[in-house]
């Protein structure tokens, strides 16, 4: 009973469909190995294109911190299951550059004058 009614409510994406939920992966940045984040040049890819963004003014600057606190947080290893076999100071590594330009984005929208609660990211 239960699982016909997940079953009946769950909507399967196409191919398409699924491509166009990725802001990132396999588009700006290739897709290695399996599908989805899962090795440690895709995470430096994303966090690239993230910056990279901003900096040319596509997105705002609160999107920008969002998108690399997500980011971040898919680098442990119990928020994702792909990198189960990833070193961990590899993984260590990449939040220290993720943490990095975090705060280039942070200092560089003081320096332009955005309000404080810009550079602020929900956490509800």
């Amino acid at each position: 009973m239960v699982h016909a009614y997940i079953k009946e409510k769950t909507k399967e994406f196409s191919k398409e469909e699924k491509e166009k939920r990725y802001k990132y992966l396999g588009k700006e940045v290739l897709d290695v190995g399996d599908p989805g984040l899962d090795s440690i040049p895709e995470f430096y890819g994303i966090a690239n294109a993230i910056w990279r963004d901003w900096k040319e003014g596509e997105i705002s600057t609160r999107t920008a911190l969002g998108r690399l606190a997500l980011l971040k947080l898919l680098t442990y290893k119990t928020k994702n299951k792909k990198i189960q076999d990833i070193p961990e100071e590899d993984l260590e590594e990449v939040r220290k550059f993720i943490d990095y330009v975090i705060q280039v984005i942070k200092n560089e929208s003081r320096r332009k004058g955005e309000p404080e609660e810009e550079r602020q990211v929900k956490t509800e």
